[in-house]
């Protein structure tokens, strides 16, 4: 389900919610996915607050969900 939401945000180019375990500590946050690894071990992120694109393993995630707002409907 969370490869789901990762091509979800990188095809539509639309934010998404996501729990990060980093460290020992959850955290939720919203990003947009800006580029997925060819293995699917990985992703490209745009994290908010943040300049650069920061790189993420998909083992981190442990959920994926539409940001606020969005309910994942076609236009």
């Amino acid at each position: 389900m969370v490869e789901r939401f990762l091509r979800y945000s990188l095809e539509r180019e639309r934010k998404i919610c996501v729990v990060l375990l980093s460290g020992g500590a959850m955290k939720k946050t919203n990003l947009q996915v800006t580029s997925l690894d060819a293995d699917g071990a990985g992703f490209t992120a745009r994290l908010p607050g943040r300049k650069r694109d920061v790189h993420l393993s998909t083992a981190d995630v442990l959920t994926a969900a539409y940001a606020r707002g969005d309910q994942g409907e076609l236009e």
